[in-house]
C-alpha cells in the first residue's frame, strides 16, 4: 500500500502537462490506450463505488494519455487518491474522511467529463462489459 502511494506520488510529481494533441480514435480500438484504459477504470469504480485506492492505477493510466484533458484529469484524480489513501493508511477515527471523498467523487467525474469529450457517451465500443450476473 505504501508502495502504491510513493509510485503513485513520483508519477504524479514527474508529469508535466506538455504533450501531443490526441490521436483520432477508430470507433472500436482507441489510439489511445491509456485513455481507453483509464475511461474503463473510472466508470467501474464509480458503478463499483470502489475504494479511493483503485484510483491510483487509473490515475497513473490517465496521466500516460496524450488526450491533454484526459492527462490533466488524471493528474487532479491522483493527487485527491494520494491524499485519500493516507487518511485510509492512517485509519484515524477523529478524521472526517467526507471531504476528502466528495474530492474523490468530483475527480472521478472530471475524468469521466474527460473521456466523454474524447471518445463521445458512454459506453464506448471498447468497454469490456461485465460478466453477466448469474440468475438465482
Amino acid at each position: 500500500m505504501i508502495r502504491t502511494l510513493v509510485l503513485a506520488s513520483l508519477l504524479l510529481t514527474g508529469c508535466s502537462s506538455a504533450g501531443a494533441p490526441s490521436p483520432a480514435a477508430s470507433s472500436t480500438t482507441p489510439s489511445d490506450k491509456s485513455a481507453a484504459s483509464a475511461c474503463t477504470r473510472v466508470v467501474l469504480d464509480i458503478e463499483a463505488k470502489a475504494p479511493p485506492i483503485n484510483d491510483v492505477g487509473t490515475a497513473v493510466r490517465a496521466i500516460e494519455s496524450t488526450d491533454p484533458g484526459v492527462r490533466e484529469a488524471g493528474q487532479r484524480l491522483g493527487s485527491v487518491a494520494k491524499e485519500a489513501g493516507e487518511l485510509w493508511v492512517k485509519d484515524d477515527p477523529t478524521v472526517d474522511k467526507g471531504p476528502t471523498e466528495q474530492r474523490v467523487a468530483e475527480a472521478r467525474q472530471d475524468l469521466l467529463t474527460a473521456c466523454t469529450n474524447l471518445f463521445g457517451e458512454y459506453p464506448w465500443p471498447f468497454t469490456r462489459t461485465p460478466a453477466p450476473t448469474p440468475s438465482r
